[in-house]
């Protein structure tokens, strides 16, 4: 029990502090750059999303981290014992963040009461609105589709359908000019991303018909309020219907309205309570979960001195991230990639699941677009990703090559060979298929892959060790590959990239090998 004491009065502060100061700092953060003042006008999903996921890490990592130090287990991994606690703090922050975020979007939100759609321009800005009176026009709507793939795997396609109908002060309006003012209605499916796209295109259609017939009985008058649209996704597939009826750019002057038949009184339900409920649920694992871990005095001591511990795997990894030594080349590449999808988050481009369309804009391979003269997309494709999860992959599969592969060739050829394996794998992307667009690493990293498998047909492995490598790199590559026959991943690029790099890796090497004996 003395034990259990000095372990919480050494957490539960810091844990305490921190978790309510990253919970309540970023809500007046939203507040006040947000809300009070409209400083920042980023999309809602930023806030309400990825920041309850990624921003814990910070925190933790700066304060709470550190002091999991003291914790202890006799057998097995410490520092993955300390890294669950880390998860358990990650988790109760999240919670938390998550539903003080949508408490604030829904608490903060004013309701105005209009006579007429014109009125709103005569308010003050809000985020509800109910409308005395008002008609709509469903001769001039239109509507959008926004495809997009997700799951670890890209195993789902997903289908979002955005109607929009422009709001009318009353029924003997006619409509002159393009309005201002949109009903937008949306409708979602999800369907699996391994059929055939035979298949996909049929229940698209289907689902799409099944849309139709619902907006033409659509009762649009059967509402308690509106939201009106803020900076999201949503909002930003809203304009694109608008813009396929109208056959105009849509810009930030349209007001898309949005119904809402829950009674305002009950939008913000039981978040506020929930806030704390996560907390006392989370705080309750905790401190369960310390019961079993020892206790060091002697990391306590070090913690209190300020001393940094002789190994730190997070630091490791951290400097895996500058330029030097035997990753120099390595390090140059990750930081391209995480830079290119760095650019592409904060321009608009959805993190988890990016379109097509969006993927080729910034420079994915497609057949039609790059034997179209734009040749260039076998190399940007390279440095783009389609979404964080493939980002991460990438990022793994590359270092686990690295390793044998850069230090074995040197730096400038280990360029040489990521590029030309890369390229390969682009070409032999758009040869296989004639529609697909296809982004990533995989194509280059695949390259390393095949490079390190045809270099144990070389002495550049010691005899004794290449058993071991043979299969290790086998495994990977056949799990990959079998995967790959699944659907959504383009095995084309990995094979390309494979043979390519095989070969280029053996001539490299030999190259060098001739330089050495003077050749």
């Amino acid at each position: 029990m003395e034990t259990y004491i000095l372990k919480l009065k050494h957490i539960l502060p810091t844990f305490l502090t921190v978790t309510f100061g990253t919970v309540f700092g970023l809500a007046f953060f939203r507040w006040l750059l947000c809300i009070q003042f409209s400083l920042l006008d980023i999309k809602e999903e930023i806030w309400v999303l990825w920041l309850p996921l990624i921003f814990p890490w910070i925190p933790i990592t700066l304060w709470l981290r550190q002091r999991f130090r003291v914790l202890t287990v006799k057998k097995g991994d410490t520092d993955k014992a300390r890294f669950f606690f880390q998860i358990i703090s990650w988790g109760v922050m999240t919670a938390m963040l998550f539903v003080s975020q949508a408490y604030l979007t829904t608490a903060t939100g004013k309701l105005k009461e209009l006579s007429t759609i014109s009125d709103i321009d005569k308010t003050e800005k809000a985020r509800y609105y109910k409308l005395t009176d008002f008609a709509v026009a469903p001769y001039f709507g239109g509507s959008y589709t926004d495809f997009r793939t997700s799951g670890k795997y890209n195993q789902y396609l997903n289908f979002d359908v955005y109607f929009v109908t422009p709001i009318l002060k009353d029924s003997t309006e006619i409509i002159k000019d393009i309005p201002k003012y949109w009903y937008g209605v949306k409708f979602k499916e999800q369907i699996s991303n391994k059929i055939s796209n035979e298949e996909k295109e049929n229940k698209y259609q289907t689902f799409y018909n099944d849309c139709i017939e619902k907006m033409n009985k659509y009762k649009f008058h059967s509402l308690d309020h509106f939201e009106r649209k803020p900076t999201s996704d949503d909002r930003q597939n809203f304009l694109k219907a608008i813009e396929a009826r109208t056959k105009q750019t849509a810009d930030d002057n349209f007001i898309v309205l949005e119904p809402i038949k829950e009674k305002f009184e009950d939008r913000n339900g039981n978040k506020f309570a929930w806030i704390f409920g996560s907390f006392g649920i989370g705080l309750g694992v905790l401190l369960f979960s310390l019961i079993w871990p020892g206790y060091s005095e002697t990391e306590k001591k070090r913690f209190l001195s300020g001393k940094k511990p002789k190994q730190d795997d997070l630091v490791d990894m951290l400097n895996y991230l500058i330029p030097k030594g035997d990753h120099f080349a390595t390090s140059i590449i990750l930081d391209l990639n995480i830079l290119v999808f760095l650019l592409m988050i904060f321009s608009g481009i959805h993190i988890i699941s990016p379109n097509g369309i969006e993927l080729l804009q910034w420079g994915a391979n497609r057949r039609l677009e790059t034997t179209g003269g734009e040749w260039w997309r076998l190399l940007t494709s390279m440095f783009l990703h389609g979404g964080i999860m493939h980002l991460f992959l990438n990022i793994y599969g590359l270092v686990i090559a690295a390793i044998f592969v850069e230090p074995l060739l040197g730096r400038k050829k280990y360029f040489i060979l990521y590029l030309l394996s890369g390229l390969c794998g682009s070409l032999a992307s758009i040869w296989w298929y004639p529609n697909t667009i296809s982004v990533g690493a995989s194509g280059a990293i695949f390259g390393l892959y095949g490079a390190i498998l045809g270099l144990l047909l070389t002495n550049a492995f010691p005899k004794e060790g290449k058993k071991g490598i043979f299969m290790m790199i086998g495994i990977y590559v056949g799990i990959n590959l079998l995967w790959g026959l699944t659907g959504g991943i383009d095995n084309a690029a990995h094979i390309g990239g494979l043979l390519s790099g095989a070969i280029i890796g053996i001539i490299l090497y030999k190259l060098d090998d001739g330089e050495k004996n003077g050749i």
